[in-house]
Formats: C-alpha cells, sequence, structure tokens
C-alpha cells in the first residue's frame, strides 16, 4: 500500500518546462540588471556628494590657514593693550517677514605712541548692556600702522566660518560615503574606520592645529579665545553619538539575525 503511495506522489512531481526555465532565466537577468543599475545610481549619488564634502573641506583649509595666520600675526606682529568702549554705531538689517533689526557696533578709544585712534569693532550686538560703555576691552595694535586695530575678543571671527565648513564637510562625506560603502557590502567596522573615525580624527588634528595661531598661550586659550574651535567640537562630539548609534543599531540588529 505504502508502495503504491510512493509511486503516485512521484507522478504528481511537476517537471520544469523549458519555458519555464527559459522565463526564470529571464527574471534572474532582469533582477540582476535593476541590481547593476541600482548599484551604479547609488555611486553615482555617493561620488557627487563626496565630491561637495571635498569642496567643504578646501574651504574649511583655506579659512583655516587664513584665520590661523591672522592669529599668529595678531600674537607675534601686535602689541596687546587696553582699549575703552568710548559709544557704538547702529546697522538696520531687514529680514522677510519679520521686518528690520538693529544691531550695535562697539566704538573703541585706545592711545598708543602718544596719538588717540577710534575703531569700531566688527562683532555687532543685538543690544548695549548696561555698563558697556567706558569698559576697559583687550585689544591688538599693529605698531606699524597704530591706527590699524582689533579688539581681541573679535580677532578669530574666521574661526567661526572654519567650523561651518567642517559641519557641511562632515554632514556630506558621512552621507556620501554611507552611500557608497552600502554598495560593497557595508560593515559597523568599515563605516566606524571610513565615515565616523575618519571624520573625528579630523577634527581633533584641527583642535590642535588651532593652536598654531596662540603661539604665547597655552591650550586651554584654544577654546577660550576660539569660537571655532568650539564648534568643531561640538560637531565632532555629534559625530561620535552618530557612531555610537550606529553601532548600537548594527549591535541590535545582528542579536536579532
Amino acid at each position: 500500500m505504502q508502495k503504491e503511495g510512493n509511486e503516485v506522489g512521484k507522478k504528481k512531481k511537476h517537471v520544469q518546462t523549458e519555458q519555464e526555465r527559459l522565463y526564470q532565466e529571464a527574471a534572474a537577468r532582469k533582477r540582476a540588471e535593476k541590481l547593476v543599475a541600482h548599484q551604479k545610481d547609488e555611486r553615482k549619488n555617493a561620488i557627487i556628494l563626496l565630491s561637495i564634502s571635498l569642496a567643504m573641506f578646501l574651504l574649511f583649509v583655506g579659512f583655516f590657514a587664513w584665520h590661523t595666520a591672522r592669529m599668529r600675526s595678531y600674537e607675534l606682529d601686535f602689541v596687546r593693550i587696553e582699549g575703552t568702549v568710548t559709544g557704538y554705531e547702529t546697522h538696520h538689517s531687514s529680514t522677510s517677514g519679520h521686518g528690520s533689526r538693529t544691531y550695535y557696533y562697539l566704538q573703541i578709544t585706545y592711545s598708543y605712541g602718544g596719538e588717540e585712534y577710534t575703531f569700531t569693532d566688527r562683532t555687532g550686538h543685538k543690544y548695549i548692556a548696561s555698563g558697556v560703555i567706558g569698559s576697559s576691552t583687550e585689544i591688538y595694535v599693529d605698531p606699524a600702522a597704530p591706527s590699524n586695530a582689533e579688539k581681541v575678543s573679535s580677532s578669530g571671527f574666521v574661526s567661526i566660518i572654519c567650523a561651518c565648513f567642517f559641519a557641511f564637510f562632515c554632514m556630506m562625506y558621512a552621507v556620501g560615503m554611507n552611500i557608497l560603502l552600502s554598495t560593497k557590502q557595508s560593515t559597523f567596522k568599515k563605516r566606524l574606520l571610513f565615515v565616523w573615525g575618519a571624520e573625528i580624527l579630523i577634527g581633533i588634528v584641527f583642535l590642535l592645529l588651532f593652536w598654531l595661531g596662540l603661539p604665547h598661550s597655552g591650550f586651554g586659550e584654544v577654546f577660550r579665545r576660539i569660537e571655532g574651535a568650539v564648534g568643531i567640537t561640538v560637531v565632532s562630539g555629534l559625530v561620535l553619538l552618530a557612531a555610537f548609534i550606529d553601532g548600537l543599531i548594527a549591535y541590535k540588529f545582528r542579536s536579532i539575525k
């Protein structure tokens, strides 16, 4: 009886026809072609984003070099003295949908070589706090041209531009590299090495290089005097957080498997 049942089962077994085989091969080819086309599109997008990130990085390096050269010039070639805030200038800027805003720029008076000079600080303020007029502030003065002066706390304004370009670079590079790695069997170790680790290393290197602009100061002055250094630290911290979240997701996904 069992033998007869086996014979019936054998008779019911489906035999693939030539037409079905050809259909399956054609479907497999289409899937492979779609995968290749998708990978090409992904690589193209990755190259575009990485090109943008390279441009952002070059701008970052350019402004960084300018900033560092300026700061070294102030520290080595200028004289650091006290000036007095004697007034302010007002500038109005119109914003779409919000009317106009008023910014106040401090006027600082100082004496050098028996002469008195006044200059306007480059940093704008939304309001003037009480007690600012008449207060003292540190400034850099060019001994070769005493009318050329800069408020010490405003001298590192270029570093803020550096931090902005560094943030754009990190964003574009992370997206571009992650897309590129996804076409080559991305793993967390690869992302940690080529994306997150690379960005954090670049951030640390340039934080140390900011110190070149302050040859007479300790490393702590980099964070007190250079706002861009603080910005790069924040961006690097966000990259570290992204790496941690990425690692956590990768670990959870591996655990589910």
